[in-house]
């Protein structure tokens, strides 16, 4: 797969109205949700680690 499935490349590939580049973000995407899962909610729980490190800090 040479599409990565960041919001860039996804948008790009929309954008773009092609389907085989549809079709390879749609890959990577799931991909990427079946090895990794929900980024968005890991994302969450790093901020929740980070701040207590950081003493409660903002």
């Amino acid at each position: 797969m040479n599409i990565k499935p960041y919001g860039v490349a996804v948008t790009d590939a929309i954008a773009s109205g092609d389907l085989s580049r549809l079709k390879e973000a749609e890959a990577a995407a799931e991909a990427h949700l079946a090895q990794y899962g929900d980024v968005k909610t890991l994302l969450a729980l790093l901020n929740v680690e980070i701040a207590k490190l950081e003493g409660g800090k903002s």
